[in-house]
Parts: C-alpha cells; sequence; structure tokens
C-alpha cells in the first residue's frame, strides 16, 4: 500500500480523519487546498486545516485561488514533480478541469456526501437535511468532465437522525468515508472493485433556490418563510448552520405562529426591520421553538435573553 502515490485535493476543515487515513496507509505527496482566506472584522488571514496539517507533516502542499492560469500550472507542474498514482477530492470547493482529469488517467477519485446520482452539485448534505430524508450516505466516484456524473466505485449508506446540522453531518460522514477510503482505493488498483456508469434517469441537482443556475448555497436561501410548517422551517435552521445560518427580519419573528409560544409583541421604538440569525430551535409538539438567536449588531442570545430585551 505504501507504494501507491497519492495527491489530495480538498479545502474543508473536516479532512484531517481522510489525510490520517491516506497518510498511515499509502504514500501521500502531495494537498492542493485554498490560498489563506481573510476572516473576521479585522481581516485576518486563516489557512486551511489541510494546509496545517501538511506542514506539520512535512508533505508538499500547493495553494491556489482557482484552478486556471498560473494556479492550474502550479498544480499541474507539481502532479508532473511528485508523479501520484491516485488524486483524491473531497470538498474541494473548485471543478476539476480537463488537464488534471486526463493526468490521473481514471484514477482520479472523488468523495461526494450523497448516493449519486441524488443531489449532484456542491450542496448535497444541506439538501438531504432541508428535504427531511431519512437517509444519505457517501459514494466514491471516478470524476469525469461532468459535474458527479462519473462512474461510482462503491456506496455506504447512513440513517439521519432528523436533529443534526449540517455541519454535523458532514463531520460524521467525512469520517464514515474516511475508515473505507483505502479499501476503495486498493480495490479498484487490484481490480476487484469494478467502475459502476449512473442512472441519469434519477440524476437530481442541488441548485440554488435563490440563485437556479449554481448549485452552491447562497445567503438569500437561507431566508425563513414563516408561512411554512415549523418542520420545513427546523429542516432549514439546521441545513444552514454553520453557513450561512437561516434568517428573519425582527417584524416577522413577531407574526411568526408557528412559535411554540405564539405570536409576541416587540416594545416599542424596536426597529423591526433588523435582520435576524436564527441559530438553533426544536419542534415542541409539532410547534417550532427557536433555542439562540442573533439580532443584527448584538450577541447571540437565548430565547429567553431576547424576551427580556426585546418582547413586552
Amino acid at each position: 500500500m505504501k507504494k501507491l502515490k497519492l495527491a489530495f485535493f480538498g479545502t474543508s476543515d473536516r479532512s484531517l480523519a481522510i489525510l490520517e487515513n491516506l497518510h498511515n496507509n499509502f504514500s501521500l505527496v502531495l494537498c492542493v487546498t485554498k490560498s489563506d482566506t481573510k476572516v473576521g472584522r479585522n481581516r485576518e488571514l486563516r489557512e486551511t486545516a489541510v494546509k496545517k496539517w501538511a506542514r506539520e507533516q512535512g508533505i508538499k502542499y500547493v495553494e491556489i485561488r482557482s484552478l486556471r492560469d498560473y494556479d492550474l500550472r502550479t498544480v499541474l507542474e507539481n502532479l508532473q514533480k511528485y508523479k501520484p498514482d491516485y488524486g483524491v477530492v473531497a470538498d474541494f470547493s473548485y471543478i476539476i478541469p480537463e488537464d488534471i482529469i486526463k493526468f490521473f488517467a481514471g484514477k482520479l477519485i472523488n468523495i461526494h456526501f450523497s448516493l449519486l446520482p441524488k443531489y449532484r452539485g456542491a450542496s448535497p448534505v444541506q439538501f438531504a437535511i432541508l428535504n427531511g430524508d431519512e437517509t444519505t450516505g457517501v459514494t466514491y466516484q471516478l470524476i469525469s468532465k461532468r459535474m458527479d456524473a462519473g462512474d461510482i466505485l462503491s456506496q455506504i449508506g447512513y440513517k439521519m437522525n432528523q436533529t443534526e446540522t449540517s455541519g454535523e453531518l458532514y463531520e460524521t460522514l467525512f469520517h464514515v468515508a474516511a475508515d473505507k477510503l483505502p479499501d476503495v482505493i486498493l480495490g479498484h488498483y487490484s481490480g476487484s472493485i469494478k467502475p459502476m456508469p449512473q442512472n441519469e434517469d434519477n440524476a437530481t441537482y442541488t441548485f440554488s433556490r435563490t440563485h437556479p443556475h449554481n448549485t452552491f448555497i447562497f445567503k438569500e436561501d437561507g431566508l425563513i418563510n414563516w408561512k411554512n410548517d415549523p418542520k420545513s422551517i427546523d429542516q432549514k435552521i439546521r441545513a444552514f448552520n454553520p453557513w450561512p445560518i437561516a434568517w428573519t427580519y425582527l417584524k416577522d419573528i413577531q407574526e411568526a405562529g408557528c412559535l411554540t409560544r405564539g405570536k409576541i409583541k416587540l416594545r416599542e421604538h424596536i426597529d423591526g426591520e433588523l435582520t435576524v440569525k436564527i441559530y438553533s430551535a426544536h419542534l415542541e409538539k409539532d410547534k417550532l421553538s427557536i433555542d439562540e438567536l442573533q439580532v443584527e449588531g448584538k450577541k447571540i442570545m437565548s430565547w429567553k435573553e431576547f424576551e427580556n430585551g426585546y418582547v413586552v
């Protein structure tokens, strides 16, 4: 196993379980990840966990802002230099260009967090929660030109508990994916695992409801419609945590009949146009009860603290 050389492509901070398993079982020679990003009010630079881990392990890493022009040439130069036998892609954020696909010649494996061909695109975990699915899973597939349409090597089903956030579910599925990954790579290498084409008739995509030509989640998608049933609102709150966080307007919370406590009345002189992020909630006898929220410009607070400061 150690004779096989691998390259990893990923940006998620949840990638450590996969990296450790690749490092322990193969010769991990290259990591490709996103360049440092500016975060917070002070715009401080933050590196990905992939970059930090690779640096600590003494493994070559390449930082990119895109997969075009100079960045693409740099990645290809390093692939030619280190000559990995396989590539593994997990939550990478970039579409893999044809030049890289050709380099690996059918040995570039993508880890997708749904049971393909269901939920092709960038937001499969969020959509599984949004739609109230009972099960989701992990698919290992060979990357092709078309998004998430490559042949399937293996799949693992996972029963959801109907209370997890997308952040929690991603964390779980990354560990599920990491456990079986070495067996999938070796199975493909030995020929014991045969790639199977997907059924195109069953393909669905995670198109944004506010940006219908894009499969990513956008902030606008998180706006809560309080006319929806409490269960679907709870699903949205969980699906959009940790990002972009479901939100509403203060005036609309006032009229939200799905709250356990019924409609509320804001104190006088409070601006109802302020936005409010809803971090967590739970269902209570078919009603929605908000647990944590954040009024625009304020800190995160409990519902009790919100009542004390904003409700008559």
